[in-house]
């Protein structure tokens, strides 16, 4: 978010060169007059301190910064393609936190006034206007346009922003999507997870350094170094084995906040020691430090894992830009009007682009193409302006005058908004807010996952990740009732794959449970049929790694007539949480390899249209707006499934491999399927996003794959 430190934004019109010294008496003398005098004269550590907090108290190049890590963030949410890696704007933000906080403290500190009360007063402030404002208007609008579950999630984020533990309850709820997955696009609270870890930054670091600055001066700057190596090294870790956790937790971001707060000692404490270097030599380093932050921008993206040491290019960047200021590029580029006004306003532009985005894409009837993010993002600058000018601005005055009465309206309002925050959990939504039939459609829960004869037969996530060899274990066990082969006259039809495998139970148990074995290993979020996994993040887990190889291992055992594999396929080309370089290939290697071992046929269930938020809640809208749901449409449909269901297609699969595309039987030129009959909501195609309900299983199998299947079956002499 955007570094909501010191306020060190005068009104445009007001701006003055604050680079200024201090005399001996105390006295502000202007630079020019007095600089180089105060530079012998100033030889304490607690003048150096005070003439580092002065001559630095605005600075245009950071406030351009604030601009450019901003307006990376809204165009990267606006159409990703413009800027793929625009969401490490985010990281910007950190190491500007970092700095400024680090540098406030710092200098408070040795000059003797540092108020711990006092400075939670002005973050106080600074944070909690702005904020409470765009919460109660997310609050409001979702009363009358959220679904039920999307207005408890609004809840729990409330509950969450209240005390700045948004980014754990986030990570709670997301622990399978992350924040690139699709489905985040729908939470219109989703952004404070980066407020909430600068204020638990805040809590920490504040009275940290309380703590540990009557000691030796020098421990404090082991202190900060330590907390950057620790950190960056967790970051470093655990970003590849869990990179959702790795991207919403403190103590992976903790190192970004450090390097700024490193920053601040050496303007504080080795200003004289090591001095900022030449106008021409701060523009070539501040050159650089911006070309890092474009090409962070520019060439990182949401299929990498993030933040791992791809965060090191713009937070790199960035520190080069802070750690020059007399960089005449850097006020070029940075110190323009268009970045001043962009810069002053980028902590409510941050606020109130996302919920804004957020509601574009759960509003009925609204398509979120560029062109109408982009109009969403100049209405958010707009808001933005005005936030500052009628909000923030006056909240500072007041607090000025009074910052103690200030800082408590504000804590008891954010702690009223968490106490609604709750009731909307309690009261699961406000469901009846809404028309019953609104209200079922957007509860619909049961999917075709849902099999008497092998219902039980999908492995799902434990949160606890074991040992490989206790995995083993465990995947045996699991599985040890679902390869029971009941009638060896009959054909045995094996499903492997993960949930888009599993929503087609119900279809294949209606059709074939009385003219085929069913046998059916399934795994949930596990990269399916790829021997000796090796993916990054959740897909390359212990679980994930026993369960193939146990898969795999009754494959051949069994050699069932005909295999089918269904998985969510766009996941392991694109989500960094399960990516698979090379996936299409090794996938199709490996089920040529098992037909050439015995399995009679292989097919493989293609993509299947998916939605945005999601299906139930796209039709349960136009229910709500008294509107004919429509059989087929494009609103909310998300164009990646289509894409990689068009790559899949193009494959070839080899002979006795048969690629069925769903997607080519359930679109059109109207758009895609969303019902399969007149009866709601039984007949939505799919629960979610993309799983098949049980009507939805049941038409698919028939239509689109026992064709398919009877086809095989009998050219094996099997039906």
């Amino acid at each position: 978010m955007p570094a909501a430190g010191p306020s060190l934004q005068p009104p445009l019109a007001d701006r003055r060169p604050a680079i200024y010294a201090v005399a001996a008496d105390g006295r502000a003398l202007p630079a020019a007059a007095g600089t180089h005098a105060l530079d012998k004269a100033l030889k304490t550590p607690d003048r150096i301190a005070a003439r580092a907090a002065a001559a630095l108290d605005f600075r245009d190049d950071i406030n351009g910064l604030r601009a450019l890590a901003v307006l990376g963030v809204v165009v990267f949410h606006a159409d990703r393609a413009w800027l793929p890696g625009g969401f490490s704007g985010v990281d910007v933000f950190f190491v500007i936190s970092g700095f400024l906080i680090s540098r406030i403290i710092l200098t408070e500190c040795v000059a003797g006034r540092f108020s711990l009360t006092m400075f939670y007063a002005k973050r106080a402030r600074r944070i909690l206007p702005a904020l409470i404002l765009v919460v109660s208007f997310v609050f409001v609008l979702g009363w009358f346009r959220a679904d039920p579950l999307t207005y408890r999630d609004i809840g729990y984020h409330l509950m969450g922003n209240s005390y700045f533990t948004a980014n754990f309850w986030i990570l709670h709820e997301t622990a399978t999507g992350g924040y690139f997955a699709p489905d985040a696009a729908g939470k219109p609270l989703l952004h404070l997870w980066s407020l909430s870890i600068e204020e638990q930054f805040y809590l920490v670091w504040a009275t940290l350094l309380l703590l540990i600055f009557k000691l030796p001066r020098p421990i404090t700057f082991v202190v900060f170094l330590a907390v950057f190596v620790a950190s960056l090294a967790f970051c470093l870790f655990e970003t590849p084995n869990d990179p959702i956790s790795a991207f919403y937790v403190p103590w992976t971001r903790g190192w970004e906040l450090a390097l700024g707060a490193l920053l601040a000692y050496r303007e504080v404490f080795l200003i004289e020691a090591a001095p900022h270097p030449s106008p021409a030599i701060a523009s070539f380093g501040a050159g650089l430090g911006l070309t890092l932050i474009l090409c962070a921008f520019l060439f990182l993206g949401e299929t990498q894992p993030f933040p791992g040491w791809r965060a090191l290019i713009p937070t790199s960047g960035c520190a080069l830009v802070i750690a020059l200021p007399r960089s005449a590029l850097g006020g070029i580029l940075l110190g323009n009007p268009v970045a001043a006004f962009f810069g002053i306003i980028s902590y409510p532009l941050y606020l109130w682009h996302w919920p804004l985005f957020a509601f574009a894409n759960i509003w009925a009837g609204v398509v979120p193409t560029p062109s109408v993010m982009f109009t969403l993002a100049a209405a958010a600058v707009v808001l933005a302006a005005l936030t500052y000018w009628l909000i923030e601005r006056p909240a500072q005055g007041a607090s000025r005058r009074r910052p103690y009465p200030v800082a408590a309206g504000l804590l008891g309002a954010l702690a009223l908004t968490g106490v609604v925050g709750r009731v909307i959990v309690e009261a699961k939504g406000f469901p009846g807010r809404l028309p019953p039939l609104v209200t079922k459609i957007l509860n619909v829960a049961e999917s075709g996952m849902t099999a008497p004869d092998i219902g039980g037969c999908m492995y799902n996530r434990d949160n606890i990740r074991y040992p490989l060899d206790e995995e083993r274990k465990r995947a045996r066990e699991f599985f040890s009732h679902c390869t029971t082969i009941k009638d060896p006259s009959k054909p045995t039809i094996m499903i492997v794959g993960d949930s888009h495998a599993t929503h087609l139970f119900a279809g294949l148990s209606a059709v074939y449970s009385k003219r085929a074995n069913l046998v059916a290993l399934t795994a949930t979020y596990c990269v399916p049929l790829i021997e000796h996994v090796s993916t990054e993040g959740w897909g390359g887990t212990t679980r994930c790694q026993a369960v193939n190889d146990y898969v795999l291992e009754e494959i051949r055992r069994i050699k069932p007539d005909l295999l089918l594999v269904g998985a969510y396929f766009v996941q392991y080309v694109k989500d960094p949480n399960w990516l698979y370089p090379g996936y299409v290939d090794a996938f199709a290697n490996n089920a040529r390899r098992l037909r050439d071992g015995g399995v009679g046929a292989v097919i493989v269930a293609g993509e299947i249209p998916t939605w945005s938020p999601s299906l139930p809640a796209l039709v349960g809208r136009e229910v709500l707006d008294g509107e004919q749901p429509l059989e087929f449409s494009n609103v909310g449909l998300r164009p990646e499934s289509l894409k990689s269901d068009r790559i899949l297609a193009a494959k070839d699969w080899g002979e006795g491999i048969r690629y069925v595309s769903q997607v080519a039987q359930l679109c059109g030129p109207e758009g895609c399927r969303r019902l399969v009959g007149e009866n709601l909501p039984e007949d939505l195609l799919a629960v979610d996003y993309g799983h098949y309900s049980v009507r939805g299983s049941i038409f698919a199998v028939r239509t689109i794959l026992a064709p398919v299947i009877d086809a095989e079956l009998a050219r094996l002499g099997k039906n």
